[in-house]
């Protein structure tokens, strides 16, 4: 069945399916993260157990609430998966081709793993930013009626077509937490776990290893970068027209350094298991093409 699809079409089918499945599991630790992060700019001081009551006292039921704004971040992470691990594969052929010395990807070197993800990380945020603008809106208000198309309207008429790019600067700059988590987790894999293995195949308990102290390492180094985006990107941010240095040191005058990672453990909580989902159905259905 392995040669029905070549690499590149392996990459995008599994890269589809792994951001489907993971999305659908943790859409509401997601939305637990978005709140969080916005908080920061809020005048009210509300913190974990204040979320969960605004949720669980929603005249939505807590199923519709815990799962709003499932649509678009379904359709975002989808995209945006498929989307970088078919574009992390051609700028690996590429440094593959370029170089007669180099052969396959255990012979690429941490640098390459990391040019690689790095370019491949700014085509998807370029490409995917609007729908994380539509879905920060709409994950950002408990008890409202909002749908991506209404917040889509609204968008464009208040802040115009360029609005759907808000947040695309730390954007940019977060792609460095995906490039890190890449580098790590290939550096890990193909130099340490497959080392001395003729096969390409890793187990599910390796995978979750590799993924696990990957995701731990480049997450916690960007955090900031993901924070500043959600509040670039929410309603506050037409509101109170926040500008990415203001921003920062409204933050910093408020909360400290600290204040950078609000919401962080909520998003290693988040983020660890489901990039742990991601690769083990990842490397699992790529395996089975």
């Amino acid at each position: 069945m392995s040669d029905r699809y070549t690499p590149l079409q392996k990459e995008v089918i599994s890269g589809l399916t792994a951001g489907s499945v993971t999305t659908l599991i943790v859409h509401p630790l997601d939305l637990f993260k978005v709140r969080l992060q916005l908080l920061i700019t809020s005048t009210t001081k509300k913190g974990y157990r204040n979320l969960w009551s605004e949720i669980v006292g929603s005249d939505l039921s807590l199923t519709r609430e815990l799962y709003r704004g499932l649509t678009v971040n379904l359709v975002g992470n989808t995209i945006a998966w498929g989307l970088y691990f078919a574009s992390y594969r051609v700028a690996k052929d590429y440094l593959i081709n370029y170089n007669h010395r180099i052969r396959n990807d255990k012979d690429l070197s941490s640098w390459m793993y990391l040019s690689a993800s790095a370019s491949s990380g700014m085509l998807t945020t370029v490409l995917t930013n609007p729908l994380w603008v539509i879905k920060t809106r709409m994950m950002s208000k408990a008890n409202s009626d909002l749908t991506s198309m209404k917040v889509l309207r609204d968008l464009i008429k208040n802040d115009g077509v360029q609005g759907l790019w808000k947040g695309l600067v730390p954007a940019l700059v977060g792609v460095s937490q995906g490039a890190l988590h890449f580098t790590c987790y290939d550096t890990l894999k193909h130099k340490l776990v497959l080392k001395n293995r003729d096969s390409d195949e890793i187990t599910n308990l390796e995978t979750i290893a590799v993924t696990s102290v990957s995701k731990m390492l480049s997450t916690s180094a960007v955090y900031p970068f993901q924070l500043l985006k959600s509040n670039l990107q929410s309603f506050q941010a037409s509101e109170n027209d926040f500008k990415l240095l203001p921003l920062s040191k409204m933050i910093y005058s408020r909360s400290g350094l600290l204040g950078f990672y609000k919401g962080l453990s909520a998003n290693l909580l988040r983020s660890v298991p489901s990039t742990c989902i991601t690769f083990c159905i990842y490397e699992n259905f790529k395996s089975f093409l």
